[in-house]
Parts: C-alpha cells; sequence; structure tokens
C-alpha cells in the first residue's frame, strides 16, 4: 500500500491502448496507416534544422522529403497549416517554405513566432507524441505516449468501442463519470496484483 501511494504522488505519462477496427486489425499496412493517422506531427517534425530567420522580416523553412514521407504527410499539408495564419505570407521555392512577416518586430516576438509555428500540427492527434504497434494473438494495436480520447475516436481505423488510458480526468471529460470510476478501480487492481496484494 505504501508502494501505491508513493506511485500517485509521482505523475504519471498518460498513455493509450488503442484497439483497431475490423479492417486495420489485421493488416499491419492498414494499421500502419492508421498508426500515422493519429501520430502528432507537427512543423518541427517535418524539417530540417536550424531554421533560419532573420529576426525581422522573415523565417525560413526547409522541408526534409525524407520525413515528409515517413510521417505519411506531403508538402501541401504543410503550407494548407502555414496559410491560415495572417501574421505572414508564405512562399514556396523548391522545398523552402519563406515566410515573410505581415510586419516588421523585434527579435523577441520572432523568436515567439518560430516556436510556435514549429509546435504546430501537420497531421495527426495533438498530445499523441510517440506510439507502436504491437502484435497479440494476431491482431495489431497502437500503444502511445500521450492521450487525447476525443480525438483519438474520431480517427478512422479504430475501434471506438476498445480504446483505453490512463487519464481519468479525460475519461470522465469524454466518456463521464462512471467510466472514470471503471478506470479507476481497473488501475487500483492492476496495481494491487502486480504488487501481489
Amino acid at each position: 500500500i505504501i508502494e501505491l501511494v508513493d506511485a500517485r504522488k509521482k505523475p504519471s505519462t498518460p498513455s493509450m491502448d488503442i484497439y483497431l477496427g475490423k479492417e486495420s486489425k489485421s493488416s499491419k499496412e492498414k494499421a500502419i496507416e492508421t498508426a500515422r493517422d493519429i501520430l502528432e506531427t507537427t512543423i518541427k517534425d517535418v524539417i530540417t534544422h536550424p531554421v533560419e530567420t532573420d529576426y525581422q522580416t522573415k523565417i525560413i523553412l526547409t522541408v526534409d522529403n525524407d520525413r515528409l514521407s515517413t510521417r505519411g504527410c506531403v508538402l501541401d499539408d504543410v503550407l494548407s497549416v502555414l496559410e491560415t495564419n495572417k501574421k505572414f505570407k508564405t512562399t514556396l521555392s523548391n522545398n523552402t517554405i519563406i515566410l515573410q512577416l505581415a510586419d516588421e518586430t523585434d527579435s523577441q516576438t520572432v523568436v515567439s513566432l518560430r516556436n510556435k509555428i514549429l509546435k504546430t500540427t501537420v497531421r495527426g492527434v495533438p498530445e499523441i507524441k510517440r506510439l507502436s504497434l504491437k502484435e497479440e494473438n494476431g491482431q495489431w494495436l497502437i500503444q502511445t505516449t500521450g492521450s487525447n480520447l476525443a480525438k483519438v475516436l474520431s480517427v478512422k481505423g479504430v475501434d471506438k468501442n476498445n480504446v483505453r488510458t490512463n487519464n481519468v480526468f479525460e475519461i470522465s471529460t469524454v466518456l463521464g463519470i462512471e467510466a472514470a470510476r471503471n478506470a479507476l478501480i481497473n488501475e487500483l487492481k492492476a496495481t494491487l496484483e502486480n504488487q501481489g496484494l
């Protein structure tokens, strides 16, 4: 019981077990496709580093084609996300995206804007930073680091009746207090069984 109390003091990393629907669970290729739709891909994940800037008028991003294809994205995905921002005008030259700022600003503002751009989601579910595919009894499932239950439930290929997260507050918000209660009971049982209690 002491170990259980100590474990509760430390914030655990949210994670999920995502079981796949009929079409995806038996095919590795379809499981990979679903995993790409879940894994959060940001601008930072698909460009080469460092990002160039003059700290006053422009930010230059060089897109890496290998990273794009690994994440299942295309250049148009990146451009469409960037073009929604009114603080700069987007220009493409080969694989280089030039973001010309609407107004000349100080270096601190440019650095802040650059950091915000790098965190912009191109594809996938926000908060799902890493994932792995696992095969159990001839069926594929996805295990993640990070949790976003509401968004994961809307991804095509996911079995909406069989998604688990260890984030009880998220379960309460999305599925209700009774589901959160059941999740807590299951977590407590699993923890006690692992300790042989």
